[in-house]
């Protein structure tokens, strides 16, 4: 299990589910989280045209 893999535990289902987490980097006291935007909508957004 990778440390991104463990992270999904931690992290809100909405995050999980609508981003991509890129990569992960920790220094002395801070963790800092890389998200890219999944490409597919929100179910409630189906037949609107959406602009990232």
């Amino acid at each position: 299990m990778t440390s991104i893999d463990l992270l999904k535990f931690m992290l809100p289902n909405f995050l999980i589910e609508n981003f991509e987490i890129v990569s992960a980097t920790n220094s002395e006291e801070n963790l800092h989280l890389y998200f890219e935007e999944k490409v597919k909508p929100l179910k409630e957004f189906n037949g609107v045209e959406l602009v990232s």
